[in-house]
């Protein structure tokens, strides 16, 4: 269903500028042309847009971050322009299946988790590199596109338990923007929790069994400016200091943070202000200069993400999502 909605809007927009030039090049070959390609353009315009937030948006209170120069924010708004058009015009909407899920291996496996309007298939570099070093890897298409975020965790347990079961280890959970946000959503559901009875202790030794490690990229753990503009469910719940975010922090246990690596950008054009990516207490990382979604791909932060895996693989216990001991919550 998300690949085939992006397929239809590709199509639909060649639809429309083919006939715009048909329509119009009689009248003015400038116009014709020009109406091409303000449609084509339609990603630089958009991302540019999003800069232009970043520029404008509140810088808010929580820390100071290294200055972006001119020439970096135009060399991170020509990479996210060029991402754009590979994921969602080429690799989302085409070449959603093309590379398997991988199961093969008996270690810590990881579960991949896209973000907002994204697919299975924005991760296929990382599903390359993962089996070059052998671990096995599940990328997990999340549904609805539109729906609230809660509504996405069965898809996130549904993945989690295959990669359980097949590697009889807790995997570790990478996820990218929205995707952090449905990990912690999932981990609530799972009952790694505390009230209602369960108590702190309780609560992260839950999470302990149920997953090894999470790592997040450029995930608006509180909210995000941008998101004000959103009239979605799960951009409302994005949105700077929402009554969702507020209601999931106030029920994670303390270990979570001794379990999350946060990855966060001072050039992100969508995570406003910048350090609402960070998760207080967490392994906290800043990489400088990257875009929202160039950074998913940046070669060093993911080689870094790999060392975390193969040290989460020394000494990980078996699975509460694995064999017999699917029970769950």
């Amino acid at each position: 269903m998300n690949a085939r909605w992006q397929r239809a809007a590709i199509l639909g927009g060649w639809i429309l500028a083919l006939a715009w030039l048909w329509w119009s090049w009689p009248r003015s070959p400038v116009l014709a042309l020009g109406g091409v390609l303000a449609l084509l353009l339609f990603p630089a315009w958009s991302i540019g847009t999003q800069f232009v937030c970043l520029l404008l948006a509140p810088r808010g209170a929580m820390g100071a971050l290294p200055p972006v120069s001119a020439r970096a924010m135009l060399r991170a708004y020509l990479a996210e322009v060029g991402c754009a058009y590979r994921i969602f015009g080429w690799r989302q909407p085409f070449r959603t299946q093309a590379l398997a899920d991988d199961l093969g291996a008996r270690a810590v496996g990881v579960v991949l988790v896209h973000g907002y309007l994204c697919n299975r298939a924005f991760w296929q570099p990382w599903q390359r590199m993962l089996a070059a070093h052998d671990i096995p890897c599940i990328a997990v298409t999340l549904e609805p596109a539109w729906g609230s975020i809660d509504e996405c965790v069965p898809d996130l347990d549904a993945a989690v338990r295959r990669m359980a079961q097949a590697t009889g280890h807790a995997p570790v959970l990478i996820g990218h923007s929205m995707g952090g946000l449905v990990i912690r959503a999932w981990l609530r559901s799972r009952g790694a929790m505390v009230g209602e009875g369960v108590t702190e202790a309780q609560a992260a030794r839950r999470l302990q069994a149920l997953v090894a490690r999470v790592i997040t990229l450029a995930t608006p753990h509180r909210g995000t400016w941008i998101a004000n503009f959103s009239r979605t469910p799960n951009g409302r719940q994005m949105r700077l200091d929402s009554d969702w975010l507020r209601a999931l922090f106030a029920r994670e246990p303390q270990a979570l943070a001794a379990h999350m690596t946060c990855w966060y950008s001072n050039c992100d054009n969508l995570i406003m202000p910048a350090l609402a990516a960070t998760y207080p207490g967490a392994d906290n990382r800043l990489i400088v200069d990257q875009a929202h979604v160039q950074l998913v791909f940046d070669p060093q932060l993911m080689q870094e993400c790999v060392a975390l895996v193969q040290r989460a693989q020394v000494g990980c216990p078996p699975a509460a999502n694995s064999g017999s001991a699917h029970s769950g919550v």
